[in-house]
């Protein structure tokens, strides 16, 4: 780099492209070999003036020339003192982003001086494990205020649901089994479409810890409404699975395959198994029609004299002790079973009654 092109083409080191352009242009014409003849002067002159204005008319090799032009001639020379900076900086206006940096690398011993007073900065002496740990910390405390924000929520939904709200209770907590229940029950007082009744019974199954057995039974009855037959039978049998030990379990599969499926084997099987548990009416009761479902007349009769005596307003029990004393062939007992069923308004048993219990006597 023996010759300046900025001094070659006679401009600044701040020209813009046009400026340099237009100094080649003119420089080319005065000292084109064509324009002097041939002069071996001139032909050397215009082809520095060419290189200069290649270099700078490239951007990219325009700033790789400016900075070893400027380092030059910052740098220092052999004989050991600074040189001063090329002449084509010289008299340039500086910047202020310049000024600024120059203050600031003559305040660099300052700041290494406050430095040393003060002693290393505490941020420099943060390491991985110390970040670690205080995001492990605030972690934790970002969950524990999660879970009390739960509990707290929990809580007054509790307390709003004891007073019958369980609107407001659900908001608190929209996940509180026990509220929709309690909205299922208030829905299935108004007689709700089955398909709305399922949707609260099954989000009070899924947010209880421990859905309880009358939850259970009351989604396999909706089911059953709704002529999910697979799935109230798979509902049940779990049931009878889980809690062998539940009558009213025993007692659903028995209606379930004695009214639904027509089975009253296995029907008669589940009310026995009911009653093995605890003795109650319905169970009695099923047990004795379906006896009387699978001509097992003298087992029935028995069955349904025990159920008159708990319940002696119920016609039907009558008419069936009627049919089963007929079955038997024991007219004489059948006619008042059969008369006190067509007295409480049995009307089917009027056809046996005329045709067993009112022929005139031989």
């Amino acid at each position: 780099m023996e010759h300046n092109y900025y001094q070659l083409l006679e401009i600044g080191v701040r020209s813009t492209q046009a400026e340099i352009k237009a100094a080649y242009k003119k420089l080319a014409l005065k000292y084109h070999p064509d324009v002097n003849q041939g002069s071996i002067e001139h032909e050397e002159k215009f082809k520095l003036i060419l290189e200069a204005y290649q270099t700078l008319s490239d951007l990219a090799r325009k700033d790789i020339y400016d900075m070893k032009l400027f380092y030059k001639a910052v740098g220092k020379s052999a004989s050991g003192f600074t040189s001063g900076p090329d002449s084509a900086y010289r008299n340039v206006p500086r910047t202020r982003r310049e000024k600024e940096d120059d203050e600031y690398k003559r305040r660099k011993s300052e700041r290494e001086e406050y430095r040393e007073f003060k002693g290393t900065s505490n941020l420099r002496k943060i390491d991985i494990h110390t970040v670690a740990i205080a995001l492990l910390v605030l972690g934790t405390f970002i969950m524990i205020s999660i879970w009390l924000g739960k509990i707290m929520n929990h809580w007054t939904a509790k307390k709003h649901l004891e007073k019958g709200d369980f609107v407001t209770a659900l908001h608190f907590d929209d996940e509180y089994g026990e509220a929709y229940y309690a909205r299922y029950l208030a829905l299935k007082e108004n007689q709700v479409n089955p398909k709305v009744l399922l949707q609260d019974i099954n989000l009070a199954i899924r947010f209880s810890n421990e859905p309880k057995t009358n939850w259970m039974l009351d989604r396999a009855m909706l089911l059953l409404a709704l002529d999910s037959v697979d799935a109230c039978r798979n509902a049940l049998l779990d049931l009878r699975n889980s809690d062998p030990n539940n009558d009213t379990v025993c007692f659903r599969l028995g209606e379930f395959y004695g009214l639904k499926m027509k089975e009253p084997k296995k029907a008669l099987s589940y009310f026995d198994s009911a009653l093995a548990i605890r003795s109650s009416y319905p169970g009695l009761l099923g047990r004795a029609e379906s006896l009387y479902k699978l001509k097992r007349f003298s087992q029935a009769l028995p069955a349904f004299s025990e159920c008159i005596s708990l319940n002696s307003s119920d016609r039907n029990l009558f008419f069936y002790r009627g049919s089963v004393y007929l079955a038997l062939g024991d007219t004489q007992s059948a006619c008042p079973d059969l008369n006190q069923a067509l007295n409480m308004g049995a009307m089917e048993a009027k056809p046996l009654v005329d045709g067993f219990c009112n022929q005139p006597a031989e």
